[in-house]
């Protein structure tokens, strides 16, 4: 069976059947009908459409014929199913099944027929009698796996690793269970049983659809080199497979070749495709691609289009926010984070919420009047949440005195008092130098401010601690010194 079986019942069958002569053992072969047989089948088809009691009256005096001849049933059974006519070699299968239950190309024939009417219960139970008879029945064992490919995959499994033990060179078989473990989400071992199909089977006889889980399960195990190397022997193979240059695209970029990305990016940017059929993941790349390269306006595009194909992503709208965050437009950056938030809804962590804070203390930076107000006061609210949610952390705090500091010109004591704050919450963390120095030097510029010059002078010799060549801290002391001397 080296074929794609489709789900049509007449293509199915035609296929099923040419696997099973395909093999050609002797345990499976039975006679050809005589002509005399032959002569009274060919009318049954013919009499089906246009007399259909004229047909039945045929096949009953066929079937009396043959009714005690085990052989000559399958036999009428397999030419009925080759002409499609599925009651006939239904009613055929049945009596050669009675006659003789342990009867190999009966229980075989039983199972192709009920697999045509999507029987795959009784199909199923046919195969496995046939294995009971000849547990190293490859064609048993291979259709049991088609079978039970979408229905029970763990009883599929169970059939193709059979067949594995039994030839080990059947690379067919390999790809059903990549097949099923790509259907089933587990993409390592997809990669496993693919690599063998693809390595064992000639190129123009691989199926393209499992190339195409291939091709995904390689990107989705970080094997972009890998995937590289089989999109070049195949991609030239499927010109207008999206899947394909998709991976093209995707793994160039992950494997940070971007001239090869550029060229790649033709399948999206000349929209070689319907636009229904772009994913998430095509604008997505095409967005990171951009921001790569320092193109914020199509960066955001993309992200768009990205969002726009897959609303229900979560961590979408948080990439949108990043894009809009870029190209400076703070009011978008803020809804689509806010979003993002109402998301994750309760899985939403201080972390989470801290960005959102971040976004209006940029919004606030170039904003005047009742707009600065409001980023402010927004910010303001998330960092003190954070403050409280997070007590260890400096950052809320930190940041509650950075948004607050309206005024360069004019020392605020709210502000004075979240440094000293996240002072308090830096304590003696080495990781923390910055942190604390930018603590420092605004306690220092606010007692000088404020002629509180022995606190100014404290902060200062702190900050020199830090940072012996620190200017702002080396000018106030020299200062306080002579003013000190002065007096």
């Amino acid at each position: 069976m080296k074929k794609k079986l489709l789900f049509s019942l007449a293509l199915c069958a035609s296929l099923l059947m040419g696997a099973t002569q395909a093999k050609a053992q002797s345990k499976l072969d039975v006679p050809p009908l005589d002509a005399e047989l032959t002569e009274l089948a060919d009318e049954v088809i013919a009499q089906q459409i246009s007399d259909p009691d004229a047909a039945n009256k045929s096949f009953t005096k066929l079937f009396r014929k043959m009714r005690n001849n085990k052989e000559e049933l399958v036999s009428a059974g397999k030419y009925f199913l080759s002409k499609k006519v599925y009651p006939c070699a239904k009613f055929c299968a049945d009596g050669a099944y009675k006659l003789d239950a342990q009867y190999l190309p009966a229980l075989m024939l039983g199972g192709e027929v009920y697999m045509t009417f999507k029987d795959y219960g009784t199909a199923g139970q046919r195969f496995d009698e046939a294995l009971l008879v000849d547990s190293t029945l490859t064609e048993a064992l291979e259709l049991k796996a088609f079978v039970y490919k979408n229905v029970n995959p763990h009883v599929a499994i169970e059939a193709l690793e059979r067949i594995k033990r039994l030839d080990p060179n059947n690379f067919e078989a390999d790809k059903d269970l990549g097949d099923i473990a790509y259907n089933m989400g587990d993409y390592k071992k997809a990669v496993k049983h693919y690599d063998p199909y693809y390595k064992g089977t000639p190129v123009d006889s691989l199926n393209e659809r499992s190339l195409e889980n291939y091709m995904n399960s390689l990107y989705a195990t970080s094997s972009f080199v890998k995937a590289l190397g089989v999109l070049k022997v195949i991609e030239p193979r499927y010109p207008n497979n999206l899947v394909f240059k998709r991976m093209n695209f995707i793994c160039n970029y992950e494997n940070y070749d971007l001239p090869a990305t550029e060229a790649a990016l033709s399948y999206i940017r000349d929209k070689q495709f319907a636009d229904s059929l772009y994913l998430y993941l095509d604008y997505a790349y095409a967005s990171k691609y951009m921001k790569e390269k320092n193109d914020t306006a199509n960066a955001i595009l993309y992200m768009e289009k990205a969002v726009a194909v897959d609303s229900s992503r979560t961590s979408a709208y948080k990439d949108l926010s990043s894009m809009y965050q870029m190209g400076r437009d703070y009011d978008k950056a803020i809804g689509a984070y806010t979003t993002y938030l109402a998301k994750l809804g309760e899985k939403a962590q201080p972390t989470d919420l801290f960005q959102l804070g971040v976004l209006n203390f940029y919004a606030s930076q170039n904003a005047t009047g009742d707009a600065k107000t409001a980023y402010v006061a927004a910010g303001d609210t998330v960092f003190a949440r954070v403050a409280t949610e997070v007590p260890d952390s400096y950052l809320g705090p930190q940041w509650r005195a950075r948004i607050n500091n309206i005024d360069d010109k004019t020392p605020l004591d709210n502000v004075r008092a979240f440094y000293v704050e996240a002072l308090n919450r830096i304590g003696d963390n080495e990781k923390a130098k910055s942190a604390k120095l930018e603590s420092l030097q605004y306690l220092a510029w606010y007692a000088l401010q404020k002629d509180q010059n022995d606190d100014a002078l404290k902060y200062s010799e702190q900050i020199l601690q830090i940072d012996p060549q620190n200017t702002m801290a080396s000018q106030i002391k020299s200062f306080l010194e002579r003013f000190s001397g002065q007096q």
